[in-house]
């Protein structure tokens, strides 16, 4: 088995994601999800649901205005590469849905447009 690689830049603006997707923050989200974001949720049956920015800011707008707590900023981050313009990490997340805690595997494909780091497409497999 090789070591873990975990690059640094993109493994800290992930973290930054992490950080304020938990506690509902609706301005970041807007301006860190691209436009064209594809949001891809695999559950435990491998029934598939595919959402795009859109669904993905009405799910934390919804939570938000519902009062609910933040979400729990777990995260193990297992594989994260740059090449300066894309960026990919990998990494397990522990978060309540439905009354229960659940472990969810992340797939996150970063690119780099104006300077800035945006999410174009993201991968979750529920476990």
């Amino acid at each position: 088995m090789t070591d873990k690689k975990v690059d640094p830049e993109i493994k800290k603006i992930t973290q930054e994601l992490i950080d304020n997707g938990t506690r509902y923050d609706l301005e970041f989200l807007d301006n860190i999800y691209h436009d064209s974001l594809k949001f891809v949720r695999i559950d435990k049956e491998n029934n598939i649901q595919v959402l795009t920015k859109e669904d993905n800011m009405d799910f934390f707008t919804n939570l938000k205005s519902s009062g609910a707590k933040p979400l729990n900023n777990y995260a193990e981050f297992h594989y994260a590469d740059n090449d300066g313009e894309n960026g990919f990490v990998v990494l397990t997340r522990k978060m309540k849905q439905m009354e229960k805690e659940q472990e969810f595997l992340f797939n996150i494909y970063w690119k780099k447009m104006d300077g800035k780091w945006k999410i174009i497409r993201e991968t979750v497999f529920v476990r």
